[in-house]
């Protein structure tokens, strides 16, 4: 059973991932693909795994830590964490978006 954290938490990131738009101009980032998982636990923390779209391109690198930013502000979302996968050096991406 979900706890109301978890829903809330839930709503506000289907609510910021439906409308935030891939840096290359694909859409948003769940109809360009980069969207892998997404799972929001009890605690209102979030979790997505993500794939860029171009692995050695620095404006992907950008958005993903604004997309952090923007979902570590909604107040329902306690803490907020993007694991990248499918580019070489995933851990250098992960751990420079959530520094």
């Amino acid at each position: 059973m979900s706890s109301r954290a978890q829903k809330a938490a839930q709503r506000q990131l289907l609510d910021v991932l439906s409308s935030w738009q891939e840096p290359h101009g694909t859409g948003t980032i769940a109809e360009s693909g980069a969207l892998k998982a997404m799972q929001a636990s009890d605690d209102g923390s979030v979790r997505i795994q993500v794939t860029p779209a171009r692995a050695h391109c620095p404006c992907c690198l950008l958005d993903l830590i604004d997309l952090r930013n923007a979902l570590q502000k909604k107040r329902k979302i306690s803490a907020a964490f993007i694991e990248v996968t499918g580019v070489p050096d995933v851990h250098r991406w992960t751990s420079s978006i959530n520094e």
